[in-house]
Order: C-alpha cells, then sequence, then structure tokens
C-alpha cells in the first residue's frame, strides 16, 4: 500500500513540475517539441530528429551543408532520424543495418536531463560517431544518450553527417569540394552553439567527442581553423589524424572518378580531371542506392572508402603539420585506446582464413605473418626493418603470440600510435592531457577471445548501455560504466576527470595512463606500447 501512495504522490510532483508532459524549447529557429522517457523509472527528455542542415538533396548533393531555415510551429523531434547513406553486407557493429537509410539524413539527437532550463548551463557533450567515415548513424542503439544525460547531469548531442561518396566524394572544385561530411559535423557544432542554451547547456562548456573515425574528426576539429571558439574540451577515442600520413585528395580523386566511370558518368576520355561539372551533373542524377552499392562493390569487406583531405578552409595545410607544430586549439583533452586496436582489422580484411569475428582461430605461422605485415608496412622505408621488429624475437612454433605481434602491429600502425602522438603534442604545449587504456573484455562481446579487448568496444560503457540493458551484461560491468560515465561527464564539467585513484596527467615524459578495467580499475601505466610507438615515430615524423 505504501508503495502505491509513493508513487501516486511522485506522479503528482512530477505533474506539478511538468516531468510528464512533453518538453518544448523555444529556439530562435523555432518551437521543438521532445519526448519525455523514463530509465529505471526516471524521467529524461529526449529529441529526436532536429535538423541542423538543409537536406542535402538534388543540386546541393556534393555540396557543403546550408545552414537550416527557420520553421513556423512546433517540430516534433520526437522520431529517430534516417541514417546517412551506407551498405554492407559483412557485420561491423559500428554499421546501421537497420532499414531506413537516405541522404536527407542531417538531423542531432539531444538528450537532457528532465528540469534542464536555460538558467541551468549544464555541460555538454558532442558526439561524433565512428566507422570509417563509410558507416554508422546516431540513431544507433550503442549511442541512446539518455543514461549519460540523466546519471550525469550533462546534455549529450549525437549527429549524423555524410558518409562514405555523399560524405567526401572530391573534384577538388566548387562542384564536389571533399570533406563534406566534415562540414556536416562542424555545421551541426555551430547550431549547438547557437541554440543549446534555450534546452539548458553552456555553449562555454562544450566537449566534442568521438570514437574511431569520430576520433580522428575530432583531432581534425582541434587544428581547423573554422571551430575556434567552438568547443573548450575534447575525447578521443581510438585514433587521430595521424594515422594519415600524406593528403588523400589523389586517392579521392581516383576513387571518384573510379565510381563516375563504373555508373557511366565518365571514361577514360571524359573525366572528372578534366569535366568535373559535367560528371558531377550526372552523378546528382544517379540513384543514391545505386551509387552506395556500386562503391561497396570495389571492395566489398572494408570498413573505409573515401578519407579527410587537406587544401581548403577547413584544413588549409595537412593537419599532420598541425600537430607537429602546435597549431591547434588548446584545449584539455582526455584520450585513449583499446587494449587489442588492431584484432579486427586482421580478422575483417582476411575472412575466409580467420571468419569475420575471429572464429576459425587458425595457427599464423611468420611466413604467413610476414605477408600479412608487407601489406601493412608496404609504404615504410625498409618493410622487413619493421616486420621483423614484431616478429624477429617470437619463437617460429608459438603461433598464438606470432598472431598476437601481428594484431598488435596492426594496431598499433593504424590506432593506438596516432593517439599517443597526438596526445604528446598536445600535452608538450602545456596543454592538460589524460589518457586511458581500456582493459576490460566486454561479457557479451562477439569476437573471439584470442582477439581480446576489441576496437569499439568501450563505446557501451562511455553510454551506459549497461546500466541501460543489464540483462546483456554482467553485473560488475554495471559498475564499470557507471565508474566510465562519471569519468567522461566529469572532464566535460570541470576539464579533468574525477577519479579515484586520481588520474596523472599525461606527458610526452612520464606518458602515465590510467587502466579502465574490472580487476585493474586506476591502475597507472606508462605508454602504452611505448617501445612500439617509439619505433614507429620516425616514419609519422614525431
Amino acid at each position: 500500500m505504501k508503495t502505491v501512495i509513493l508513487a501516486y504522490f511522485t506522479a503528482a510532483v512530477w505533474h506539478a513540475l511538468g516531468i510528464l508532459k512533453p518538453p518544448v524549447v523555444k529556439t530562435p529557429l523555432g518551437n521543438i517539441e521532445g519526448l519525455r522517457s523514463k530509465i529505471y523509472g526516471l524521467p529524461v527528455n529526449m529529441f529526436l530528429g532536429i535538423p541542423f542542415a538543409k537536406p542535402p538533396l538534388g543540386s546541393l548533393r556534393f555540396l557543403k551543408p546550408k545552414p537550416v531555415e527557420p520553421w513556423s510551429g512546433t517540430l516534433k523531434a520526437t522520431k529517430q532520424p534516417p541514417a546517412c547513406m551506407q551498405y554492407s553486407e559483412e557485420p561491423y557493429p559500428w554499421y546501421d543495418d537497420m532499414p531506413g537509410k537516405s541522404e536527407d539524413c542531417l538531423y542531432m539527437n539531444i538528450f537532457t536531463p528532465p528540469l534542464a532550463t536555460k538558467l541551468s548551463k549544464l555541460a555538454v557533450i558532442f558526439w561524433i560517431f565512428g566507422g570509417g567515415f563509410t558507416f554508422g548513424s546516431n540513431r544507433m542503439d550503442v549511442y541512446d544518450g539518455r543514461v549519460l544525460a540523466k546519471t550525469e547531469g550533462v546534455i549529450v548531442v549525437t549527429i549524423n553527417y555524410r558518409l562514405g561518396l555523399f560524405g567526401f566524394l572530391t573534384t577538388n572544385t566548387s562542384d564536389a569540394p571533399g570533406n563534406m561530411g566534415l562540414y556536416d559535423a562542424i555545421l551541426a557544432l555551430q547550431w549547438v552553439n547557437d541554440n543549446i542554451y534555450y534546452f539548458g547547456g553552456d555553449k562555454n562548456r562544450i566537449t566534442i567527442a568521438g570514437e574511431s573515425a569520430g576520433s580522428i574528426a575530432v583531432s581534425i576539429l582541434c587544428v581547423s581553423p573554422l571551430t575556434k571558439g567552438l568547443f573548450s574540451r575534447a575525447i578521443m577515442e581510438s585514433s587521430s589524424l595521424i594515422m594519415q600520413r600524406n593528403n588523400e585528395l589523389e586517392y579521392n580523386l581516383n576513387l571518384s572518378e573510379r565510381l563516375a566511370e563504373a555508373v557511366n558518368c565518365a571514361t577514360e576520355d571524359f573525366t572528372i580531371y578534366d569535366h568535373p561539372t559535367k560528371v558531377v551533373e550526372c552523378l546528382r542524377k544517379r540513384n543514391a542506392t545505386y551509387l552506395t552499392k556500386t562503391l561497396w562493390s570495389f571492395n566489398p569487406t572494408s570498413a573505409r572508402s573515401f578519407y579527410e583531405q587537406y587544401g581548403n578552409d577547413l584544413l588549409p595545410n595537412h593537419a599532420l603539420e598541425a600537430v607537429r607544430n602546435g597549431k591547434f586549439h588548446n584545449v584539455p583533452l582526455l584520450a585513449g585506446d583499446v587494449k587489442d586496436e588492431g584484432s579486427f582489422q586482421v580478422t575483417t580484411g582476411n575472412i575466409p582464413e580467420f571468419g569475420f569475428f575471429g572464429e576459425k582461430d587458425p595457427k599464423v605461422n611468420k611466413t604467413y605473418a610476414t605477408s600479412l605485415l608487407e601489406g601493412i608496412f608496404s609504404n615504410y622505408t625498409d618493410p622487413q626493418k619493421y616486420i621483423d621488429f614484431y616478429l624477429k624475437d617470437v619463437p617460429d612454433d608459438d603461433y598464438d603470440q606470432i598472431r598476437k605481434q601481428v594484431t598488435t602491429a596492426f594496431g598499433d600502425s593504424s590506432i593506438l600510435c596516432a593517439t599517443v602522438f597526438f596526445a604528446e603534442s598536445y600535452a608538450e604545449r602545456k596543454n592538460d592531457v589524460y589518457y586511458y587504456f581500456f582493459t576490460h573484455r566486454p561479457s557479451n562481446s562477439p569476437w573471439a577471445k584470442w582477439m581480446g579487448v576489441v576496437h569499439f568496444e568501450e563505446v557501451q560503457f562511455v553510454f551506459g548501455r549497461p546500466v541501460r540493458v543489464p540483462k546483456d551484461y554482467e553485473i560488475k560491468e554495471i559498475w564499470l560504466s557507471k565508474k566510465v560515465m562519471k569519468l567522461w561527464a566529469s572532464f566535460a564539467k570541470y576539464g579533468k576527470p574525477i577519479a579515484v585513484p586520481k588520474w596523472p596527467k599525461y606527458s610526452n615524459k612520464s606518458h602515465t595512463y590510467f587502466t579502465i578495467d574490472l580487476k585493474n580499475y586506476g591502475k597507472r601505466g606508462t605508454g602504452p606500447h611505448l617501445e612500439n610507438c617509439n619505433f614507429l615515430r620516425s616514419y609519422f615524423g614525431f
């Protein structure tokens, strides 16, 4: 009886405070009505599918985004937006495999505590999802921001941006400038700066955050002149722009030409290089799904297609030079990696031998290992030197360790050391840097056990999924997720993670990181993989 009375009393209080009514926010663009949701019985606000740009359709395909115009009446922000165009037949965890994809996808989701008002001035976490600039969306379950917003009292913003050919095809002219997906992210960030006040947010405490390609995007926003003053902190999970040693403009142009020829918009005698306007006009008339599947057919198992490029107002110079020379926005940085960043690259790139999720569990001898490593070190001067570094000291018959060294080399060269070098450079310029190393393997991991703690697996803990869907996890993982949310949110609030034991600052001298794990939570380490990164350092120019 007491429980029933308490429930009625709670409901009456919530009703009196307006907590049970759909939230409505008044902005200069117009009114926005969201949803009142509940997380473990407690209310939280969701505003789903808020447009921040005009739909990039028709003549706007392949162009920089245009700001959304004001609307009349009240915008119903109550349904998840469509994902941007993408296609794969492989089960990448960061691929949006749900129906309902569209070019008209430039929308954001905003999650706020129930009583947030213009006076609240809450810290904001602005999330850019990962997926190789080819896959992903903000509607995916893992990016549900309700638990993080409600539990930690922050505002969570998750955005969409154009992917693959729609986000990065280029003619290197105004017809298709390239980097459209990054321009989308910047326009969304500007929208948040202009409007988050009305949701209860503090535009002076915006943390840009992302994982994998999202982390690369964050690192690019840290050096782009277009983002100066638009954020005050940054979180980078797994990689940075440093992974891309060369400007990929030529690669993007060649891929754009190949695609144009494949859909009969260009020929060897009528190329995208010589006739960019005509070729783009033709590409704009092609069906979006047809273009997406054609691009996918070039490399069906790959999680990457086009790349970010330099030489425009977003990135006037090679971003790598900017990082080396300390020409970036000086803000506190939280960065880090998972324990086994490269294992997924080995399996998904060699499915017949390993199985997508590593389920074939093959023996890897040095001959096969060498052939795998030749692929990643082929652009290095003296590739054999790097192959020997990873394999030389491993016994010929220790197949598990040989395989481990291969996955480590993949991760070091493309993800982990790129994070380390970026963090070093930031710390060297007297910025506060905090480095984590996530070493817990989730109990629900789809990847083979030998693959360890796989790329992307920490994200579910950042967004509190173990709290929201406890049946999918062990009890201790709920505790760990709460810890991670507290770390990320306190960094967004104060510019430093509040942790027990204390989280020391990272520097290019100490290289001290903070372990995130069930057994060794908070344990300090040095690196990570510092010896390996030091060996690769000269290739990246650090």
